[in-house]
């Protein structure tokens, strides 16, 4: 018996170990989350996705909101292709999927499809309040924009916007309200003139942490659209 004991000790502990190890290595590629938008305008059809050769999302139609997938974390290669083929990609690249929250969203024209990656910070908001980003994937909007955050009912007359310059493919820092009832409105650069459908009324509850993604319509142009994107409950 105590022979036994002397094999299995040894045993023990290179299991325990290589349990060590895994557990390393796992938390080295792991921990990472992505959710993909589809904004490029003028697409001929619904779009699949697969990640390092694996589908990943199918079906996925014109601005519609995405939902998070996990990853291992890391550089991956990244495939979009016409819903129900793998051959003759729309898209073929690289994304970097840090630990933690990506957004991934393809725009441009359809010609031009690009994919640009914003970085998440899904951190619950302050006691009664709700935290807004804003992403720029609208083009035909105009190059940059002007944000405000208001609530409903006072306009935007005279008041200054809380996002100035807004440009095409950027994100905005997040921001943070109380819980309430609010008009977003996008407008020209410099002016009080709003977009065309991007004046919109919203009501957020405490918690919430909210993305809005400006869009063109699904050929390019008006009529133009607000995209809410749900980051934390």
């Amino acid at each position: 018996m105590r022979g036994k004991l002397l094999r299995v000790f040894p045993l023990g502990v290179v299991l325990m170990c290589l349990a060590s190890t895994f557990l390393m290595v796992g938390c080295g590629s792991s921990g990472a989350r992505f959710r993909y938008v589809q904004a490029s305008t003028g697409a001929p059809a619904n779009v699949d996705l697969e990640v390092d050769g694996k589908s990943v999302l199918t079906d996925i139609a014109y601005g519609l909101p995405g939902s998070y997938q996990k990853v291992s974390s890391g550089s991956r290669k990244i495939d979009i292709f016409q819903t129900g083929s793998t051959a003759n990609p729309y898209f073929s690249g690289t994304a970097s999927l840090v630990s933690g929250d990506t957004t991934l969203i393809s725009e441009n024209a359809f010609s031009t499809i690009a994919l640009t990656s914003y970085k998440d910070d899904n951190t619950a908001p302050a006691s009664g309040n709700v935290r807004l980003r804003f992403i720029h994937a609208g083009p035909s909007a105009g190059m940059t924009v002007d944000v405000y955050v208001v609530t409903q009912g006072n306009g935007i007359s005279g008041l200054s916007p809380q996002i100035s310059g807004l440009a095409y493919q950027a994100a905005s820092s997040y921001l943070s309200f109380s819980a309430g009832n609010y008009e977003v409105v996008v407008t020209q650069p410099g002016t009080q003139n709003p977009i065309s459908g991007l004046d919109v009324n919203y009501t957020f509850t405490a918690g919430q942490v909210r993305t809005i993604v400006i869009l063109d319509s699904p050929q390019g142009g008006a009529p133009y659209n607000q995209l809410v994107l749900d980051d934390l409950n």
